[in-house]
C-alpha cells in the first residue's frame, strides 16, 4: 500500500500515487521502437500509478489533449491554452519497479481534483483497459478501432491478454 489515498473497485487492487518515470524505462522504450509512448526524458510527464487487474500502469497527466479517452482537469489554474488532464491513451503498463522515479507533486487544484474524481478517474480508466481487452478478443467497429488507433497498449499485449 503507498502513502496516498487509495480507491478500489471490483478486481482492482488500492494504489494510487504520483511518479515520474526513470532513464530505466526510457532506455528500454526508445522512441523509434514505441513511436505511441510520450517520450519527454529530459522533462519526464508526471505519472498518476494505479493498479489494475493485477498490473500496475502509469497514466501521464498531459497539457494539449484533444481526444476524449481522458479524464480533463476542469479545475486547473495553469496557464495553458489547451486541456490539461489525464490520458488514458498512452498509458504504459510497469514491469519493473526500476521504472519509476521520484514520487512528484503537481498544481493545488488539480491534485484536489484528482483526490475528489479518483474513484471516477480510475473507474473510467478500468473501462478504457477492459474495452481494449475485448476489442483485441473479439474485433470491433471503426469507433473502437480509432479509440485505439494511437494507444499505447498494443505495447502490453502480452500482458494484457494474457
Amino acid at each position: 500500500m503507498l502513502g496516498y489515498p487509495s480507491f478500489s473497485l471490483p478486481h482492482m487492487t488500492k494504489l494510487f500515487e504520483l511518479r515520474k518515470l526513470s532513464q530505466d524505462f526510457y532506455h528500454d522504450y526508445p522512441a523509434n521502437l514505441f513511436p505511441e509512448m510520450e517520450q519527454k526524458p529530459s522533462r519526464p510527464y508526471v505519472v498518476l500509478l494505479v493498479e489494475i487487474n493485477g498490473l500496475k500502469f502509469a497514466i501521464p497527466l498531459r497539457t494539449n489533449i484533444r481526444h476524449a479517452y481522458c479524464y480533463k482537469f476542469r479545475k486547473s489554474d495553469r496557464e495553458t491554452n489547451s486541456s490539461t488532464g489525464i490520458d488514458y491513451s498512452k498509458a504504459v503498463v510497469i514491469k519493473k519497479d526500476s521504472y519509476l522515479s521520484e514520487k512528484t507533486d503537481i498544481n493545488d487544484k488539480e491534485y484536489l481534483e484528482l483526490q475528489q474524481k479518483a474513484f471516477f478517474i480510475l473507474k473510467q480508466f478500468k473501462k478504457y483497459i477492459d474495452d481494449y481487452i475485448a476489442f483485441k478478443k473479439n474485433g470491433g467497429n471503426d469507433y473502437i478501432v480509432k479509440r485505439y488507433a494511437f494507444s499505447t497498449l498494443k505495447y502490453f499485449d502480452d500482458l494484457l491478454l494474457a
